[in-house]
């Protein structure tokens, strides 16, 4: 299948995320191409125009009207697939031109949300005018809910708009979420250790002190705990997002912390950012856990990356946690802003009175971009073109 695939906003990082590695694996795993367009990039780096053999262009016009119009559609009958981020109106739109021109083709919906978003759209059909505008707009929304695969990863999100689509008699509502990179993975020469070979190391991932990572939640409850043979790895960059009102920033915290605490010199180790993918993964490899202490997540990526290779996951119950801990069969639910309980779960892994049994965590085949977008991706985009 040849995919094209468009977002509005971009950039370099997004080239490791879902957003850009679902086009990627439709067209790598059906033997296509893929070329992907966006308009506005997001970081400070400059986007390649060339990854892991994907074209990458930035639109000529910023009116998403025009991108649509002049850059895309009047390609309509040599792509199979229109990968687009959003369920926009321009989008709803362009997917009608593009069924018009192309009717076996398929269109797949990046919808990319958490639960609140999930549950207004839910409450409201999908689309919130009334009167003429809201007649037309319910027109397009019934066309375009019929004749796109929208992708939906967090598992609330996902039911709730199950429910809406069950409701409406949509059909096009698919459960598809981030994966381990396995291309990546093997292209490095690693093998996923067994648990057995695995060392005594926890690791956290994410922007360190961010309001949403909730990182002061973890420093909380190693205070009560005594780490013993174990260390665990802080891997991302410290922000200063810690305190918003004072602007102090979570390195204070930090410093705080070990003032107050500095048996934990040696044993909480903050690596900073890491650009190198393959170190990332040498982490997951090494380590036996993954925290996470987030308020919330879409689905998060280090979920599956680090239960593909084996980690047992410590998490609050958002995003990805349910699934990729096999629905707490291989890790521990915490209760969100609770470090106490978190402090028991640590002390539990760190004396092995939490028995962490690898025959219940989820197979790394079940986890990998290959086999999701070939056994449950692709299977669906078939059923769509023969529709």
């Amino acid at each position: 299948m040849n995919v094209v695939a468009y977002s509005w906003q971009f950039q370099e990082m997004f080239l490791s995320k879902d957003i850009f590695l679902i086009p990627y694996y439709i067209a790598k795993e059906s033997g296509g191409d893929c070329k992907y367009f966006y308009t506005h990039n997001l970081g400070n780096t400059d986007i390649p125009k060339q990854h892991r053999g994907v074209t990458i262009e930035r639109t000529r016009s910023k009116n998403q009207w025009m991108v649509f119009l002049k850059e895309i559609l009047p390609h309509a009958k040599d792509i199979d697939v229109l990968f687009l981020t959003g369920s926009s109106a321009v989008h709803m739109a362009a997917t009608f031109l593009y069924k018009r021109k192309n009717p076996s083709g398929n269109v797949v919906v990046f919808g990319d949300m958490e639960e609140p978003q999930a549950r207004e759209l839910n409450m409201n059909g999908f689309h919130y005018s009334g009167g003429l505008s809201g007649l037309i707009k319910g027109k397009l929304t019934e066309f375009f809910c019929h004749n796109v695969t929208y992708l939906v990863a967090n598992t609330v999100a996902y039911n709730l708009m199950a429910d809406l689509f069950r409701r409406k008699g949509w059909h096009g509502l698919l459960h598809f979420y981030p994966c381990l990179d396995d291309e990546l993975f093997l292209s490095y020469g690693l093998t996923r250790r067994p648990f057995a070979d695995k060392e005594n190391i926890m690791v956290c991932v994410g922007r360190i002190g961010c309001w949403q990572k909730n990182t002061e939640m973890l420093l909380d409850a190693l205070r009560r705990v005594d780490l013993g043979d174990w260390k665990i790895y802080m891997l991302g960059p410290i922000t200063s997002s810690f305190d918003l009102k004072e602007g102090n920033g979570f390195q204070k915290e930090i410093d705080r912390f070990f003032q107050d605490c500095p048996q934990h010199q040696g044993k909480l180790v903050f690596t900073g950012m890491i650009y190198e993918q393959k170190q990332v993964f040498e982490y997951y490899n090494r380590a036996k856990v993954l925290l996470m202490t987030s308020r919330h997540e879409s689905w998060g990526n280090v979920f599956s990356e680090a239960a593909a290779l084996g980690c047992f996951i410590i998490s609050t119950d958002v995003g990805g946690a349910t699934l990729t801990s096999n629905n707490w069969k291989f890790g521990c639910k915490i209760e969100n802003e609770n470090s106490v309980e978190l402090a028991t779960a640590i002390k539990g892994i760190v004396n092995g009175t939490i028995y962490m049994d690898e025959k219940k965590e989820v197979k790394f085949n079940d986890l990998r971009y290959t086999y999701m977008v070939n056994k449950i991706l692709l299977p669906r985009l078939e059923f769509v073109s023969e529709k």
